[in-house]
C-alpha cells in the first residue's frame, strides 16, 4: 500500500469490488452504470474471442461474471451447454465499445460494441437468453433500464446476411422480452421493439420496468418474425445501462 491510513471513505470504498451504483433525485433509488471501480477490467479484448469471454477455446469451463456491492445486481454466464464455450452460451458483459459501421462491422466479432454512445463509458451487453439478479436474494423495484441495439445486431436487422432476412416489411419484427421473476415466478413482461414494420431501434432508449413489481431477477430473450427451427435468426443481442433500483 502507498499509504498507510485511509480516510474512512476511501477504505469504504475500496470493501466494493464494483462500486458503481449513483443516487437518483430520491435518495432510496440507486443507478446502476457500470462506471468506476474495477469496471474496465471486465471489458475483453477482442470483443470475440478473447481470454475473459471464451477462455482457453472449448477445454474448460471459463469463469466470467459481474457483481454490484451498492445494487446488489449480479450475473454471469449462461453456461447453457455447460459453460465450456463462455459467452458463445449466452450471458451478460460488461463493455465500452462503440462503432457506427453497420455495413461492415455487423458481424459476431463485433459482438460488443453498440453504435451510438449515451455519454456513458461502460454498458452491459446481452448475448441469447440470460438474466440477472440481487445477490441476496431481496426482491426490489427496478424502476427503469436504458436499452441499445449492438452493432451488430441492429446491421444484420436492417441488412441481413447469408442466414437471416433483413426486417423491412410490413409484419416484420424484432422483440426484446424482458421478464420480472418473483421467487420462480413470473411477474410480468415488459417489451422493446427493436425492429417493427421496417422500423428500428437505433439509439438508447429508456425503458420502464415499474410495471414488473418488486422482483429477484430479471430474464432477458428474444423473439422475432424470422425464425428457423432453431429460433430466431437475427443475432440476439442488445445493450442496457443505467438501472435504476429501489430502495
Amino acid at each position: 500500500m502507498k499509504k498507510i491510513f485511509l480516510s474512512f471513505a476511501v477504505l469504504a470504498m475500496s470493501m466494493a469490488m464494483f462500486t458503481s451504483c449513483s443516487s437518483d433525485d430520491d435518495e432510496n433509488v440507486k443507478r446502476l452504470d457500470f462506471e468506476g471501480g474495477n469496471w474496465a477490467t471486465l471489458i475483453d479484448n477482442p470483443q470475440y474471442g478473447g481470454t475473459l469471454l471464451y477462455g482457453d477455446g472449448g477445454a474448460t469451463p471459463v469463469s466470467y461474471s459481474w457483481s454490484d456491492a451498492t445494487s446488489k445486481l449480479t450475473s454471469s454466464l449462461t453456461a447453457a451447454w455447460g459453460g465450456n464455450w463462455g459467452f458463445a452460451e449466452g450471458g451478460v458483459a460488461i463493455s465500452n465499445y462503440i462503432d457506427d459501421n453497420l455495413d461492415e462491422h455487423a458481424t459476431y466479432n463485433y459482438q460488443l460494441a453498440v453504435p451510438k454512445s449515451n455519454g456513458s463509458k461502460n454498458f452491459a451487453v446481452v448475448y441469447c437468453d440470460a438474466s440477472m439478479s440481487f445477490s441476496d436474494g431481496v426482491a426490489r423495484l427496478i424502476k427503469s433500464m436504458d436499452v441499445s441495439p449492438t452493432t451488430y445486431q441492429l446491421g444484420v436487422t436492417k441488412n441481413g446476411d447469408k442466414s437471416s432476412k433483413a426486417l423491412t416489411e410490413e409484419g416484420d419484427f424484432l422483440t426484446l422480452i424482458i421478464t420480472g421473476y418473483k421467487g420462480e415466478v413470473a411477474t410480468g413482461t415488459v417489451t422493446v421493439d427493436m425492429a417493427k414494420d421496417g422500423k428500428f431501434l437505433e439509439t438508447w432508449k429508456a425503458v420502464d420496468l415499474s410495471s414488473l413489481g418488486e422482483v429477484n431477477k430479471l430474464g432477458f430473450t428474444m423473439d422475432g418474425s424470422d425464425k428457423s427451427a432453431y429460433g430466431v435468426k437475427q443475432p440476439k443481442y442488445f445493450a442496457f445501462d443505467n438501472v435504476m433500483v429501489k430502495f
